[in-house]
């Protein structure tokens, strides 16, 4: 019985050192170049949030090399100087030129691309008693809609340098109409949606995008009024599948989805 025993334990142990092998064997057939194989950490500004998380899917099964692939999102001005001083990443993806060009400019990026643009909008909560009033610019001032909060992003993230522009050119300020400063458009659109806040100016993307849940609806600004900003991606190391990820961010397949989904602009 002793012996009996002693077989089928071997049994058993042959067979599971069997089926890991067959596992093995798998995962090292899924990279047709196993010494390429790895993860990626991407560094985005926020407002790209929902259209990677959409496609991160997308990605990982066209690319069979990439085991795991990591986003950390915020204002691409914060981003910028966590890259420049050592925060580790693989590729940063930044909402205008001014934030990527401090990374350049470190020596930490060689070269970056354009690939979308975004322009703004105004995002009005549906828990404001303001909702269906406010039709431009002008009815964000209190002058118009006292007790009004309205907030924009600080004016060193990508979003507060483009609230800046429209409300120039509308003649006004964010020292007239602005009751908060976010650090980024994804900490306005949560209070907006919170009903926090009563409206604020953020990217189109964004509001085009949070209208899914009719937390909040969206007030389109006039091209002629408005301003674009641009998206740029960069490689932060030479590793080929960090190469494939800027491939797949500056193809048409994203692109498309930029644009026809999420409202982004052509670059």
């Amino acid at each position: 019985m002793r012996f009996r025993s002693l077989l089928l334990g071997v049994a058993v142990l042959l067979s599971a050192c069997g089926g890991e092998t067959t596992s093995t064997t798998k995962t090292e057939s899924a990279c047709a170049d196993p010494a390429t194989e790895g993860s990626i950490v991407v560094l985005a500004a926020s407002s790209m949030v929902n259209v990677l998380t959409e496609t991160r899917k997308q990605f990982l099964e066209a690319n069979s090399c990439v085991s795991d692939l990591t986003f950390s999102y915020g204002s691409s001005a914060t981003l910028a100087t966590q890259i420049v001083n050592g925060s580790p990443a693989d590729v940063f993806i930044a909402a205008s030129e001014a934030t990527m060009k401090v990374v350049q400019d470190s020596g930490v990026a060689p070269s970056s691309q354009v690939f979308a643009k975004n322009s703004a909008a105004i995002m009005v909560s549906s828990a404001s008693k303001f909702v269906g009033s406010i039709r431009d610019l002008s009815d964000l001032s209190d002058d118009t809609h006292s007790g009004i909060a309205v907030g924009v992003c600080v004016v060193s993230a990508p979003c507060g340098v483009v609230a800046d522009a429209v409300l120039t050119k509308a003649g006004s300020s964010r020292t007239v109409i602005a009751d908060t400063e976010t650090q980024s458009v994804e900490d306005l659109v949560t209070k907006i949606e919170l009903g926090e806040l009563d409206a604020g100016i953020v990217f189109n993307s964004d509001c085009r995008h949070a209208t899914t849940d009719d937390t909040v609806s969206c007030i389109s600004i006039p091209m002629e009024a408005n301003e674009t900003t641009a998206y740029l991606v960069a490689a932060l190391n030479q590793r080929t599948i960090v190469q494939q990820f800027i491939d797949y961010i500056t193809g048409s397949g994203f692109k498309d989805t930029l644009q026809a989904k999420y409202g982004f602009l052509a670059p």
